[in-house]
């Protein structure tokens, strides 16, 4: 009479096939689940300071020593993620005067476009026009800057 109490090599074999297969569609599942959170959190923290810069800019706040000729806030962020807030005049090319800056992304989260924005102290309006800022990792999100100074998330 034959045991039947024990699991053949084939069954064996299978059922660790489907372990390895679960394991490792979850593994990957996760990693798209961090990477989306670093995009979101980036895009996050971006549109926040932007809504502060044109909040600056509307409310006349300056940072001490910042002239009375400043007509527009200016937010320059590179591609690396670097953001700096800070006060400029007409003739100015960069920001003069910092509100702050800092580092808004975290390791391969690249941000486009490397340009100025430049909100109007006397009414918060874009400057620039309509400007895209793309944040990419391997989901692509959009904010839409328009002539009117809004913030749109995309």
């Amino acid at each position: 009479m034959k045991n039947k109490n024990a699991f053949t090599l084939i069954e064996l074999m299978i059922a660790i096939t489907i372990g390895l297969l679960t394991v490792g569609l979850g593994a990957v599942s996760l990693n798209d689940f961090n990477e989306r959170q670093k995009i979101e959190s980036t895009r996050q923290e971006l549109l926040a300071n932007l809504r502060l810069a044109r909040n600056y800019a509307i409310t006349n706040q300056f940072p001490g020593g910042s002239s009375s000729d400043t007509d527009r806030v200016a937010v320059d962020i590179d591609i690396n993620g670097l953001m700096t807030v800070g006060t400029q005049t007409s003739g100015n090319v960069g920001t003069g005067y910092t509100f702050f800056s800092k580092d808004i992304t975290s390791g391969d989260i690249l941000i486009t476009p490397n340009k100025l924005i430049k909100f109007s102290v006397t009414d918060g309006r874009s400057i620039n026009g309509i400007i895209n800022i793309g944040i990419s990792g391997n989901i692509l999100k959009n904010i839409r800057i328009d002539d009117s100074g809004l913030i749109y998330e995309e």
